[in-house]
């Protein structure tokens, strides 16, 4: 059996030229070679065919896409061929793949990043920390930009930065009147509140808190109008801390957990991380759940169709962190909440598409372009990016 004449980035190098179409017609009699090679040990036919490739990549249990990815271009840096540079006499195709997946969206991103330096409409920012105030009078305080303490008219002081506005614990307002305001974050943005009671929460894309400037009687009550909210609770055995959603109410005392109250989604998602919560319907005040950490209950319209269950929190709290986590969810769960979160408008032009479904994460301060190559890469459908709009085909 004669000895191969390519090396293994070589043959990588010219399956990922033929799966992108880039070959051409001199080019396609060589690739034609070298699928022939004895070395290939009968694969490389296998290896011309792009739908094998593309099912491989569907393929959880044979290799991880991303971790292929990342040792691709470790190889691809500086001394590839050094490393390579021994002609290996039998090559089979298992050895090859990991290389080539990694290979196809290393690819992608390249030429993406050639195609953005000349193409400023193509660009779609990555999340940024931006807030509005709406004050009880109607006026606007803009977060985000600017630093510093400032005492609004209603003698409130808070202490804003890039990333959190913290509002301080006072004795000289009048404890009889109840001040709100609102919290609002757009799409695209995300930002964090400090409470007067030391309260942490943190305010995802598209959201609208309302809170009390100051807590005063019994308990402590905010309102998750819309969105979804991270929330680490100061302990006060004396004084409960509710969250009132469009579905029920979370009551607690001291602890952390998340609440997930989009209009679109049609329900309301409780997840606690650590201690303890009661969630209690609007309809039925009587009606109880208590959750344990780790658990999560999902309220609907119906009582009876409630739902508490064990998950994974990462999937639900991640984003706090700077990572979205996905499990099997249909591409149109995942593209809302890519809508939200980028400020983009997403178009599906076949609908069968939206049934797809995707496991994977995506970190929320990257460019999102990056985020649906690797879709592509595993699945059967196509992204068209215009300015901030994304249509979606089928391939």
């Amino acid at each position: 059996m004669k000895r191969c004449g390519f090396t293994v980035f070589e043959i990588v190098e010219e399956v990922l030229r033929n799966f992108l179409n880039e070959n051409d017609e001199k080019k396609r009699e060589e690739f034609q070679k070298l699928i022939n090679e004895p070395a290939l040990l009968n694969n490389g036919k296998e290896l011309a065919d792009r739908k094998q490739v593309v099912a491989w990549l569907k393929e959880p249990s044979r290799f991880s896409s991303q971790k292929a990815y990342s040792e691709f271009k470790v190889y691809v840096r500086g001394q590839q061929r050094q490393i390579w540079r021994r002609r290996i006499r039998y090559v089979a195709a298992v050895l090859i793949l990991p290389f080539l997946v990694g290979g196809i969206y290393y690819w992608h991103v390249i030429n993406s990043e050639k195609e953005d330096q000349n193409s400023e409409t193509q660009l779609i920012h990555p999340i940024a920390f931006k807030a509005s105030i709406e004050l009880d009078d109607g006026k606007r305080v803009y977060l985000g930009a600017e630093e510093g303490k400032i005492t609004l008219s209603d003698q409130t002081e808070i202490i804003r930065d890039q990333k959190q506005v913290v509002y301080a614990a006072s004795d000289s307002l009048d404890v009889h009147k109840m001040i709100y305001h609102d919290l609002c974050v757009p799409r695209g943005g995300e930002y964090a509140l400090v409470l007067s009671d030391s309260t942490k929460i943190w305010i995802n894309a598209d959201s609208k808190l309302r809170y009390p400037v100051q807590f005063n009687g019994k308990e402590r009550e905010v309102f998750l109008l819309e969105g979804e909210a991270y929330f680490e609770v100061t302990k006060n055995s004396e004084k409960p801390f509710l969250v009132r959603t469009s579905r029920g109410t979370v009551k607690v005392l001291g602890t952390e957990f998340n609440v997930r109250n989009y209009k679109d989604e049609g329900c309301v998602v409780t997840t606690l991380v650590n201690g303890s919560v009661q969630f209690g319907s609007n309809q039925n005040p009587e009606s109880n759940t208590v959750l344990r950490p780790g658990y999560q209950i999902i309220a609907g319209s119906v009582i009876e169709d409630w739902i508490v269950q064990k998950v994974n929190l990462k999937e639900y709290v991640g984003w706090k962190e700077g990572l979205y986590v996905f499990n099997n969810m249909t591409l149109e769960e995942l593209m809302r909440t890519v809508e939200r979160n980028y400020d983009v408008t997403v178009f599906f032009a076949s609908e069968e598409c939206k049934f797809l479904r995707f496991s994977g994460d995506l970190r929320k301060y990257d460019d999102v372009r990056n985020f649906l190559r690797y879709i592509e890469i595993g699945g059967d459908v196509r992204f068209v990016i215009k300015e901030r709009v994304i249509t979606i085909y089928k391939k």
